[in-house]
C-alpha cells in the first residue's frame, strides 16, 4: 500500500484515477480547491484536503510529505490569455516538483502532460518518444514548458512522464460535446478535410498506465542530449487504433445507437471564424472556454496520433479492448448519469 497525494483529484482524470487508487489499497489524500466539486470523491475512502492551488508551495510542501508517490494531475486546459497556461501548467508544475524535492526521502512523482506538449504526426506515423517535441498551440507549448521544469529536479526527484492524448470515459464534460450532436440531431461535424487521424485513450487505460509508471517506470533525466535520454522517463497514452475524423464520426454513430448520422465538414477557414468569436466572447466574460484560437491552431495541424509501443514494451500496459466498446461504456456511463 502506497502513501499517495493526488493533485486535481476533483477533475475528470483525477476522480477515475482516486477510484483506481483506492481499488488497489492505497492511502490517497486528494488535494481540492473546490469542496462544491468533488462530489465523485465524497463515496470513497480518501482525504480530501483544501488547498489554495498550485501557486501555494508552502501548502505543497506539507501535503507531499511522507509520500511514497505524487500524481500529478491538475492543469489548465482552456485559459483566457496564454500567459494562465504557463502560470498553472510550467510554474505550478515546477512547484510541485520542488515540493517534492525538499522532503527528507522524495516520492515518485508521475506528471499528466499531454500530446500536444510533443506536437502534432504525420498521419501515416504515429508520434514516438524519441521524436523531437513541436508544440503548435499555447497549451502544448506550456505543458512542454513543465516537461523541462520537471528535469530540472530529476537528480533529486524521481519523475516519469505520460503523455495522453484525447482523454474519454466517466466524468468527461467536454468529451461530451462529440456524443451530443450525434445522439441528440444525428450530426457530426467533422473541422477540416477529415482525412487527420486521431489517438485516444480511455482514461481507464490511462489511469492503469499512471499506476504502472509509479510501479515501474523509467525516471527522466537532467538533459535531453539525444534522442534515448528525450525518450528515456517519457511514456504516451494511447490505444492501437488511429481513426480519422470520419471514421470516428460513425464510431460514435453505433455508441450511442443511431442508425443515420449526417457528417458535416466544416472548412478550417469556418472553424478559424468560430474560433475567433468564442475567443471574444471568452475575453468580455472573462471565462476560458473550450474552442478558442488555441484550439484551432492544434485542429489546423493536422493529425494528432501516437504509439503507445514503449508503454507496452516496457511496462506491461495493456490497451487491449476496442475503440469501439470504450465508446459503448462511456455512452452508458453518460445516460446511467443522466448527461445523455
Amino acid at each position: 500500500m502506497n502513501n499517495v497525494l493526488l493533485t486535481g483529484a476533483n477533475g475528470f482524470v483525477g476522480s477515475n484515477l482516486a477510484e483506481a487508487l483506492v481499488a488497489r489499497g492505497d492511502r490517497v489524500t486528494c488535494l481540492v480547491r473546490d469542496a462544491a466539486r468533488a462530489e465523485r470523491l465524497q463515496p470513497l475512502d480518501v482525504e480530501v484536503a483544501h488547498w489554495r492551488g498550485l501557486d501555494d508551495l508552502d501548502g505543497l510542501r506539507r501535503a507531499a510529505a511522507g509520500r511514497d508517490v505524487v500524481y500529478h494531475v491538475a492543469g489548465a486546459t482552456k485559459a483566457v490569455g496564454h500567459a494562465a497556461f504557463f502560470r498553472v501548467n510550467e510554474q505550478g508544475t515546477q512547484n510541485v516538483a520542488r515540493a517534492c524535492a525538499e522532503q527528507a526521502n522524495p516520492p515518485v512523482l508521475v506528471y499528466v502532460s499531454s500530446l500536444a506538449a510533443a506536437g502534432p504526426s504525420s498521419a501515416d506515423r504515429p508520434r514516438v518518444e524519441t521524436d523531437p517535441p513541436r508544440p503548435v498551440s499555447h497549451y502544448g507549448h506550456s505543458k512542454r514548458a513543465a516537461e523541462l521544469a520537471l528535469r530540472r529536479h530529476a537528480d533529486r526527484v524521481p519523475i516519469t512522464i505520460v503523455r495522453p492524448p484525447i482523454i474519454l470515459g466517466p466524468a468527461d464534460r467536454e468529451g461530451l460535446a462529440m456524443f451530443r450532436p450525434v445522439r441528440r440531431f444525428r450530426v457530426h461535424v467533422m473541422p477540416g478535410s477529415g482525412r487527420q487521424r486521431y489517438s485516444l485513450v480511455h482514461v481507464g487505460d490511462l489511469c492503469s498506465l499512471l499506476i504502472l509508471a509509479a510501479e515501474r517506470g523509467q525516471r527522466i533525466g537532467m538533459e535531453e542530449t539525444d534522442a534515448d535520454a528525450r525518450a528515456k522517463g517519457c511514456y504516451f497514452a494511447a490505444c492501437r487504433e488511429y481513426p480519422t475524423y470520419a471514421e470516428l464520426g460513425r464510431l460514435l454513430r453505433d455508441a450511442v445507437g443511431r442508425r443515420v448520422v449526417l457528417t458535416v465538414p466544416v472548412p478550417m477557414a469556418g472553424a478559424w471564424t468560430v474560433a475567433a468569436v468564442v475567443e471574444t466572447l471568452s475575453r468580455v466574460i472573462r471565462r476560458p472556454l473550450y474552442l478558442n484560437l488555441d484550439k484551432a491552431r492544434e485542429i489546423a495541424a493536422g493529425s494528432w496520433t501516437c504509439s503507445p509501443q514503449a508503454a507496452i514494451d516496457q511496462l506491461g500496459f495493456a490497451p487491449d479492448v476496442s475503440l469501439a466498446q470504450r465508446l459503448r461504456e462511456t455512452v452508458a456511463w453518460y445516460r446511467e448519469s443522466g448527461w445523455l
